[in-house]
């Protein structure tokens, strides 16, 4: 897991928007928000950048911060 920075918004039943997040010295943006769920530890959200990139996003209640969960490989076609 890496701790990143991100932009998310509240809607109004609660749920988070993730809008784009920092990873390696770029802003990632993120095109489409996937499945979300929750756990013990905090809440998991799969989203999408442009290049069709899947990245699995945690914010951990423990600490309050977000992370990149590194267990999805990227689009072939974007590299």
């Amino acid at each position: 897991m890496e701790k990143i920075e991100i932009t998310t918004r509240f809607k109004r039943d609660g749920s988070l928007i993730p809008i784009e997040f920092s990873l390696e010295d770029q802003n990632i943006l993120i095109l489409n928000v996937g499945r979300q769920w929750d756990s013990e530890d905090g809440k998991h959200i799969l989203v999408m950048d442009f290049r069709e990139n899947t990245y699995h996003l945690f914010f951990q209640l423990s600490d309050l911060s977000w992370y990149l969960m590194r267990d999805i490989k990227p689009n072939p076609g974007s590299i």
